[in-house]
């Protein structure tokens, strides 16, 4: 099936008469008539029924409408965003985001790539790390801002945009609220909501039973956004990055006896040509100023 055996098709839809089809569409009437017999065979049965000077669909014709209006649709559709591509109006770009980074510290960003980029078509994807690390391997997203620790394949281009502290979350009424540090054997007994779609959730655990405090037991999470509301309405603590967001009913506790560091890194594929958006957002991020994010305890 060929699309101008589609085209011609929609055509004698349109008018009923193979005659004005044929002049819609810049053809002869016997070149229009033979690719709609060959269309015909194709599909295994007669499209239109000709009565005389009437032209009628017939029940194939019918129910096989849709799916050709369909197929060409898309084929035009596809041909605009080529052209389109062609011409530089349309940018694409697939952006993968763990799950632990906050968008808002990506939106100064992203926000002056739209205004400079009015074409900008932009996939944000939001998985764990070793997800959105995969999801670049493979060629699924072009870039993604993590915060893995060491990466072991050779072909990663990196570029760190800044270092935080990890902190204690707790609610305003929640004793190690009111502290202005805190220690990790203040955990002792403390109701614990766990991130396990943390890049160092294993970290904490490990502290933990390294220096024997126990605790009294883990809510998991399995979505950022949860913390704050968790935290805040008493469920238990968190340890989380400081550039979490929170909502007031939370405080952020330094923790005074650990140091418990990340680094928000951006990652591209070495040698893989960047779109112009890409290009343009690696300089965007690693131009900015992270220094409100950069936070190392003494």
């Amino acid at each position: 099936m060929e699309m101008h055996q589609i085209r011609y098709f929609l055509a004698v839809c349109g008018t009923l008469n193979f005659t004005r089809a044929a002049e819609e569409c810049n053809v002869t009437q016997p070149s229009m008539t033979r690719a709609i017999k060959n269309l015909e065979a194709e599909l295994g049965g007669e499209l239109f029924r000709r009565e005389r000077s009437r032209t009628h669909l017939t029940e194939l014709g019918r129910s096989t409408l849709p799916f050709l209006q369909q197929s060409l649709d898309s084929a035009m559709a596809a041909k605009a965003q080529a052209e389109s591509l062609g011409r530089g109006e349309t940018a694409p770009l697939r952006l993968g985001i763990s799950a632990t980074i906050e968008i808002r510290i990506l939106l100064p960003a992203l926000r002056e790539l739209v205004r400079v980029m009015p074409g900008l078509e932009l996939h944000l994807l939001r998985r764990p790390a070793r997800e959105v690390m995969q999801q670049l391997e493979d060629g699924e997203i072009e870039l993604c801002v993590t915060a893995v620790g060491e990466v072991t394949w050779e072909r990663i281009d990196q570029w760190p945009l800044f270092t935080e502290d990890f902190v204690l979350f707790a609610g305003l009424t929640h004793p190690l609220g009111s502290k202005g540090t805190v220690q990790l054997s203040e955990l002792k007994g403390q109701q614990i909501l766990a991130r396990p779609y943390c890049e160092h959730a294993g970290m904490f655990s490990d502290i933990l039973k390294e220096r024997q405090i126990p605790v009294d037991g883990y809510h998991k999470l399995s979505d950022q956004s949860d913390l704050g509301a968790t935290v805040g309405e008493g469920l238990g603590v968190g340890i989380a990055p400081r550039s979490t967001q929170i909502p007031e009913s939370v405080v952020a506790v330094p923790i005074s006896d650990a140091k418990l560091l990340r680094t928000v890194t951006l990652f591209a594929v070495s040698g893989r040509p960047y779109s112009p958006a890409a290009s343009g957002l690696i300089r965007l991020l690693r131009a900015a100023d992270w220094s409100g994010y950069e936070r190392r305890p003494n």
